[in-house]
C-alpha cells in the first residue's frame, strides 16, 4: 500500500495546516503565547477556598431565610414558627 503525499510547492500557506474533517489551525507560536496569555489570566481570578466558602455561606442562608417566610419553618432547626401555615408532625 503507497501513501499519498503533496509536494511542499503545492502547499500554499506552510503556517496553515488543514486535515479533512477538522477545522484550519494556525501553527503559529504566538498563538501559543496568546493561548498560555489567557490560561495565565483565567488562573489568576479562581476564588481562594475561604471566598467559595463564604459565598456559598451567604447563598445558603439566603435560601433558608427565603424557605422560612415561604414556609414559616425553620430547616435547620427543624421545627414550625408562627405564620400562615399549621405544621403538625407525623409519626412514621
Amino acid at each position: 500500500s503507497t501513501r499519498e503525499t503533496t509536494p511542499c510547492s503545492l502547499i500554499r500557506n506552510s503556517e496553515m495546516i488543514s486535515t479533512p474533517g477538522s477545522t484550519t489551525k494556525s501553527k503559529n507560536s504566538n498563538s501559543m503565547t496568546s493561548r498560555r496569555r489567557i490560561e495565565a489570566s483565567i488562573c489568576r481570578f479562581i476564588p481562594s477556598s475561604l471566598e467559595m466558602e463564604e459565598f456559598f455561606a451567604a447563598a445558603e442562608q439566603q435560601g433558608q431565610h427565603t424557605f422560612r417566610e415561604k414556609y414559616n419553618f425553620c430547616p435547620v432547626n427543624d421545627c414550625p414558627l408562627p405564620g400562615r401555615y399549621e405544621w403538625a408532625r407525623l409519626d412514621c
